[in-house]
């Protein structure tokens, strides 16, 4: 049940890791690739076979110092290599045949061990890591990736191996690169991804993934290669096209028709956005997309979100047009939609705590954090934890916000300020925790509107999001002006206020506690909503409703 109410492929993954680890003694009914004799410890931990257990450990050590030759250049691939030379069991090989067997049948191949399951995360990032730093010569790279890495990985993805095995392949993929990461200098450089490893991410978004998990792995991939194509431009203009439309039509299909929960559909869709957001062009049809997204109240807040996220990275100009004044209106109304769920959530805390006091039942899941507009959607599928934590996607990728552990900074001050305050404990805890919620959710419509840039001087920065549409749409600028200074007014009312003592720093700020800041804020919110919510008419008291049965309509964006 609790499969199905999840829905989503990722998780069976991560359960049929755990269940493998817990049940490593039965035989497995996946593929195992076993280890070469001369790299295999396991076999020799007995105290009667130290002799062979040395040995092993020798060869190991062997094969490794000449690896780093390989990689550094200093020995050909067609060089005569003999691992072990001297003792009984000494195999002759060119360098060539030692790269192949340790990758494939060693460090490759523990991968698809039953014991490696509940480890596949770090010794992916290990062997990632240790590829690009330690391989300093491009033709090698390119060698070890092209012929030992991809095949085996598509082998890994096609064969009969664990769904853990398979996914942690395809995030491989993602992950090659087609040189080295130093100069022949050995100074470091940009990471250029593999065309090749592309083509094979393409193939399967288009349709050749076998499953929804495969599918995932395959967008955290393309979405590296969309991210660094902003520094590499490594992506020709027509495969850009191809992923757009890929996205775009992810974006709009339904999860019912995808065979999919509406959960597991919209983490899918918010990888789509941050797809189209990096490649940063229209057809036409990718922003009006968006722009519906986050006017789309029945839309789970965590996607409408990451549709205004995505509104910060386009490049605005001639042939990529947003119509200003109605996009400002839609950012507006989602940031009134924001603090009205948080008030509703803290209504409704206060609700569950007085039944629970009064002796009633209560269901907390309601109250404090359950809600998709609460907490859970406000941190739950923070961008760059899931996609960084699966995808192991380097910094080259974050760089296009900043990341969000900044986005305090970012909306124009501290909100959470340093020192001590003077609340209690347990107040600080309830006013940080709505002041969390929302400082999370209001950036990302801070992100939207964006910013002014730096365009004299050596050190140039790009004006970004609506700031940067208003060039091509000044009709838009009022409306514009309005949500800024609306949205700064919001702001300033969760902002931790600044200890400004003369006597000493460490004097507790007199900090508001949550029912203030939440009445300050229902008065900005109030005041946003004056000009963008349609006026109410003038209401005839002496004149009875025409349908007294009819529920009380909800206003939009409340």
């Amino acid at each position: 049940m609790l499969f199905k109410k999840l829905g989503f492929a990722l998780l069976l993954v991560s359960w049929f890791s755990f269940m493998t680890v817990a049940n490593a003694q039965q035989p497995s009914p996946y593929t195992e690739i076993p280890i070469a004799p001369q790299f295999d410890l396991a076999p020799h931990q007995a105290p009667e076979s130290r002799a062979q257990l040395n040995q092993v450990k020798q060869n190991i050590n062997q094969a490794r110092a000449q690896i780093a030759l390989i990689m550094r250049g200093e020995s050909q691939l067609n060089t005569s290599f003999t691992l072990g030379e001297g003792t009984p069991g000494a195999v002759q090989m060119t360098n060539e045949g030692l790269l192949k067997g340790w990758y494939e049948n060693n460090i490759l191949a523990q991968f698809t061990h039953a014991k490696s399951m509940g480890d596949l995360s770090a010794q992916r990032l290990t062997f990632v890591n240790e590829l690009s730093t330690r391989c300093q010569n491009d033709a090698i790279y390119q060698h070890i990736v092209n012929n030992v890495v991809l095949p085996q990985m598509q082998t890994f993805i096609t064969g009969n191996f664990h769904p853990a095995v398979k996914y942690n392949a395809m995030l491989i993929v993602g992950q090659m690169n087609q040189r080295s990461n130093y100069n022949p200098d050995q100074t470091r450089r940009v990471p250029v991804p593999s065309t090749t490893a592309l083509s094979f991410l393409v193939q399967n978004v288009q349709g050749g993934a076998a499953n929804d998990a495969i599918l995932l792995a395959s967008w955290v991939g393309v979405l590296r290669h969309v991210r660094m194509n902003r520094l590499t431009n490594h992506i020709p203009g027509n495969n850009q096209v191809v992923i757009a439309t890929q996205a775009l039509s992810l974006l709009n299909q339904e999860a019912v028709a995808a065979g999919r929960t509406p959960s597991g559909q919209t983490w899918l869709q918010r990888r789509a956005l941050e797809v189209l957001s990096a490649i940063g062009r229209d057809n036409g049809q990718i922003l009006p997309a968006i722009v519906a997204i986050v006017k789309d109240d029945d839309a789970p807040i965590s996607l409408r979100l990451s549709a205004a996220k995505a509104l910060h990275y386009f490049y605005y100009d001639a042939q990529t047009k947003v119509a200003l004044e109605d996009t400002s209106n839609a950012l507006g109304l989602l940031a009134i939609k924001i603090c009205r769920n948080e008030l509703a959530r803290v209504e409704a805390e206060k609700e569950a705590e007085a039944a629970q006091a009064a002796g009633g039942v209560t269901d907390f899941g309601g109250g404090m954090g359950g809600m998709d507009g609460g907490m859970g959607g406000a941190m739950g599928g923070m961008d760059g934890g899931m996609g960084g934590a699966m995808g192991g996607m380097d910094g080259g990728m974050g760089g296009m916000d900043g990341g969000m552990g900044g986005m305090m900074g970012g909306m124009g001050g501290d909100v959470f300020g340093g020192g001590a305050s003077v609340l209690s404990k347990e107040e600080k805890r309830r006013v940080d925790y709505s002041r969390r919620i929302l400082a999370y959710q209001l950036y990302h419509v801070v992100l939207a509107i964006g910013k002014e840039g730096r365009q004299a001087g050596p050190n140039r920065i790009p004006s970004t999001g609506m700031v940067l549409a208003a060039l091509q749409d000044n009709a838009g600028q009022p409306a514009l002006t309005k949500l800024q200074e609306s949205m700064d007014a919001l702001v300033a009312t969760i902002r931790m206020p600044s200890n400004d003592s003369a006597v000493s720093p460490d004097e507790p700020v007199a900090e508001p506690d949550r029912e203030t800041m939440l009445a300050d804020l229902e008065d900005e919110v109030r005041k946003f909503e004056s000009f963008l919510l349609p006026a109410a008419g003038p209401v005839d008291t002496a004149a009875p409703a025409a349908n007294p049965g009819e529920p009380t309509p909800v206003v939009p964006g409340s």
